[in-house]
């Protein structure tokens, strides 16, 4: 005896929305101390004024502060290079590599770097630029490629973020 197919029907119910007052749960951070972390750079981009890589990174810190993390579990490097390297230099050598206005970067570099941010420039990329180390912003780093430093910072252990 054949037997017919079985016809199937799936009733889909509509519940109405769920007006609860209560508030998502928030995951804390789980991890609060020997913070690592490592910002690829490779443009100027900018956002709210300064550079994409320099206004996170205070954004990172401000967080973890805020969540009671003390600046000393906290371990940013900020490795730049590319067309990133104009976020670094003075004026002069960010209008010769093609900037328009002046470096808006200074201030928040120097705060960042005061609160114990590292910021390193790849050394291929200056001379690949034509920048000489007196044009770079106080503070400012040199490492001898990005790649290898951001190979060894993450062989470290340290948590990868790449910024455009």
């Amino acid at each position: 005896m054949r037997m017919k197919p079985a016809l199937i029907v799936i009733a889909l119910v509509t519940l109405p929305w769920s007006h609860s007052s209560a508030e998502p749960e928030v995951i804390p951070i789980q991890v609060r101390e020997n913070l690592r972390i490592v910002y690829q750079v490779t443009e100027d981009s900018l956002h709210e004024g300064v550079n994409k890589g320099l206004f996170y990174a205070r954004k990172l810190i401000n967080t973890y502060q805020q969540q009671g993390i003390s600046a000393e579990q906290i371990h940013l490097h900020l490795v730049y290079h590319g067309t990133g390297i104009a976020a670094v230099v003075n004026d002069e050598a960010r209008s010769r590599l093609g900037a328009s206005e002046s470096n808006p970067n200074g201030e928040i570099l120097a705060e960042l770097i005061e609160r114990g941010v590292h910021i390193e420039l790849c050394e291929n990329t200056m001379q690949q630029k034509g920048v000489k180390p007196a044009e770079l912003l106080p503070g400012v780093k040199l490492v001898v490629g990005a790649f290898p430093r951001l190979i060894d910072l993450q062989l470290q252990g340290y948590a990868y973020i790449k910024f455009e």
